[in-house]
């Protein structure tokens, strides 16, 4: 296996909770004066992580060592892959494009349900009702009845990944539908 592109790659691990002043906002230059650091090439780094031999609680620093580059968190390949915000991105982007929607405004057949508990005699359940450019406001049902309005940002943990590809789906079944109507008055 060729890993050229891997030899002057260097895990810089520090331990955290010793009063050593390094963070994660510490450069490279502090991290690698600091006494504590354990420097590692990167299949090292992995070994001693997998036999438990570094600290527990500890910042770990990706470096090139030929240049003194931070790599930490830089996105070398073009590609970091986080679905959630990838999904609100698209939301987001349909939104300011083509406003803000109801779930009644585009007759959606069933409106995300972010939470239903119930036993048969007493249901109830908060459905995502209105999509906004920040986040949705949830109606919460006793059955039938309105019990009250809720708001949550996109980025708020209480909408799961699975409401979040939920929503983008929907805003993208609204996007098709504006482009086709603005193709039917172009006609």
């Amino acid at each position: 296996m060729n890993t050229k592109h891997l030899k002057d790659l260097r895990v810089a691990v520090v331990p955290s909770e010793t009063g050593n002043g390094i963070d994660q906002s510490s450069t490279i230059e502090e991290v690698l004066a600091c006494e504590e650091t354990i420097v590692l090439s990167l299949t090292d780094y992995f070994q001693a992580q997998n036999d438990e031999d570094l600290p527990i609680m500890c910042w770990t620093f990706l470096f090139d060592i030929s240049t003194k580059e931070n790599l930490t968190g830089v996105n070398i390949d073009g590609v970091h892959y986080d679905q959630r915000r990838i999904d609100i991105g698209v939301i987001q982007r349909i939104i300011k494009e083509h406003g803000e929607f109801t779930a009644t405004e585009i007759e959606l057949d069933a409106s995300p349900i972010k939470n239903s508990i119930g036993n048969g005699l007493v249901n109830v359940s908060e459905l995502v009702e209105e999509f906004r450019n920040d986040g949705v406001e949830t109606i919460t049902y006793n059955d039938e009845h309105e019990l009250g309005y809720s708001f949550y940002a996109y980025d708020d943990e209480e909408l799961s990944d699975e409401i979040i590809a939920e929503i983008r789906t929907i805003a993208e079944d609204y996007e098709a539908d504006c482009l086709k109507t603005e193709k039917r008055c172009e006609d």
